[in-house]
């Protein structure tokens, strides 16, 4: 690998491929701009490993140097150009309107760990500023000393060659390809989510209950709803995004290390009481989170950036990487959940009302918690409300409670390159 390890994802972003997410914050009171703007640079000034920007150089590499310039705040509308001149050439920005803050970021720099780094600091000096008195503890703080290996990489040399127990070999999945028609001629347009609110205590009592963690019990609910949907596919599974930042030595680096657990449903399973799909789903995830997979993962991440380098110009470069991306080379799954467990807001958790993060992605459930509560942005790719109604059915079934809001267009940020 001869360039920045930050650098390589965007050599993927696309005009359907955006790799950039967005997280948004509801306050229990109104923004107020100027002291957002300032805040914002001040809390941004404690990352300097995001205060870069992107050049090509001579090779057709992309490159990162380090920015000077504020990070740019501004009232939401269009979708926000990271890498631009709206956004002084960084790639993160934040936008605001009436209750709400936005964090938007593209993902070569990091997933939603690394980005709360930043999320909870912006937040802890705007509310530290309107004069609140917020302990700095655990807020990365304007001034706080870096966690230790908060910036790490992972050591190829040091990691074991053991080879797995075993692998996930159950293939594609069933996939609604008609969906993605619309995607294909308007992308950007046609992402939308839709808030849902589950408290957390009943939804936590429920998982124990039904033998589950959150991951397993939304895969087994996520399953229920798509066997119905789609009663003609062979096979149904969900990608469980694994952050395996500790099985490489690396538990509090901001850099993006994730790959996907593959929990796989077949027609026979259709009729099972939603804990013996949970406890079926933990089984394949507990199988697939050995670290010697995470070890092979990271070898084969790097053997794939170190042939990227190999190609001789920029477009070589685009081509490769979009062909053989780790991200979208592996095994097809019909849905997609992200939640990497409780965030501490601490302080700061009686000014939030809800958290959501928004990415790209159909039949995708990203899950954040706020409060008593988890956010869950349920995600597809067109406005299509019978994937929606069809899981709000599953969990009045069960029995769980929920809230679930208007479903509104993603607006996710595009990467200006």
């Amino acid at each position: 690998m001869k360039y920045d390890f930050d650098s390589y994802l965007l050599y993927e972003v696309s005009r359907m491929t955006l790799y950039t997410a967005k997280v948004k914050i509801i306050l229990n009171a109104p923004v107020i701009p100027e002291t957002l703007l300032t805040a914002a640079d001040k809390a941004f000034r404690r990352f300097p490993y995001y205060a870069r920007t992107v050049r090509v150089n001579e090779e057709g590499a992309y490159e990162l140097e380090p920015c000077s310039l504020p990070i740019v705040v501004f009232k939401e509308g269009e979708p926000v150009k990271l890498g631009g001149t709206q956004t002084n050439g960084l790639l993160f920005a934040v936008s605001y309107q009436e209750n709400t803050i936005y964090f938007n970021f593209a993902h070569n720099f990091c997933g939603g760990y690394g980005a709360m780094y930043w999320i909870r600091a912006t937040l802890w000096q705007y509310f530290t500023d309107l004069g609140y008195e917020i302990n700095p503890e655990g807020f990365f703080a304007p001034g706080s000393p870096q966690l230790e290996g908060e910036t790490a990489i992972p050591d190829l040399e040091t990691l074991p060659h053991d080879e797995p127990i075993g692998e996930y070999r159950g293939g594609d999945s069933f996939i609604p390809m008609k969906d993605f028609v619309g995607y294909v001629i308007k992308p950007v347009e046609k992402q939308v989510f839709t808030p849902i609110d589950i408290e957390a205590d009943y939804f936590m009592k429920y998982a124990r209950e039904h033998d589950g963690s959150p991951n397993s019990i939304l895969s087994a609910l996520m399953y229920r709803a798509c066997s119905r949907l789609f009663p003609d596919a062979e096979q149904i599974s969900g990608g469980i995004v694994c952050n395996y930042q500790k099985d490489v030595g690396c538990p509090n680096t901001y850099h993006d290390l994730v790959r996907l657990l593959h929990t796989r449903y077949t027609p026979k399973l259709r009729d099972w009481p939603i804990d013996k799909l949970s406890t079926v789903s933990r089984g394949m995830m507990y199988l697939q989170m050995q670290p010697e997979i995470s070890w092979k993962y990271y070898r084969d991440l790097l053997a794939y950036r170190e042939e990227i380098d190999r190609q001789s110009t920029a477009r070589k470069k685009q081509r490769y990487a979009s062909k053989n991306s780790p991200l979208r080379s592996g095994p097809k799954d019909t849905f997609n959940i992200s939640y990497v467990g409780k965030v501490n807001w601490g302080g700061l958790s009686e000014f939030i009302t809800a958290v959501y993060a928004i990415t790209e992605g159909h039949l995708m459930l990203e899950v954040l918690t706020a409060g008593n509560r988890f956010c869950i942005s349920f995600e597809t790719l067109c406005d299509t409300e019978k994937y929606l109604g069809e899981f709000l059915n599953v969990l009045r079934e069960e029995g769980v409670p929920y809230t679930v809001g208007e479903t509104e267009q993603s607006n996710l940020p595009r990467i200006l390159l």
